[in-house]
């Protein structure tokens, strides 16, 4: 059975995640046990969020960025930012679009 296993710059950015929502739990004044409450997840969970543990569940980042109304602040891989994606789309355009030819039926 093959494991995965997250490159250092994805962890890097899932440990920076859990401190960002750390922050803003502190900020609220919320313990760690209320927001496991708010969100319906163990306290243990919570703790492991906060550390950047890659196995917690990505929903668990989302519950908590909801809570906290953070939702405009988590903008995942938005398309306007996706350069390569666009250039990709863009070498794919035809360089000419042509009218199609609808069928007559002539009876």
């Amino acid at each position: 059975m093959n494991t995965f296993s997250p490159s250092e710059s994805v962890v890097d950015f899932i440990r920076q995640a859990g401190r960002n929502l750390k922050i803003a739990r502190k900020r609220r004044q919320k313990t760690i046990k209320e927001v496991a409450e708010m969100i319906g997840a163990s306290v243990s969970t919570i703790q492991r969020l906060e550390k950047g543990d890659p196995a917690v569940k990505f929903s668990i980042y989302l519950s908590i960025a909801e809570v906290f109304q953070l939702n405009e602040a988590m903008s995942f891989a938005p398309p306007e930012a996706d350069m390569i994606g666009q250039a990709l789309e863009k070498q794919r355009m035809p360089q000419r679009v042509r009218s199609k030819k609808v069928a007559r039926l002539d009876f």
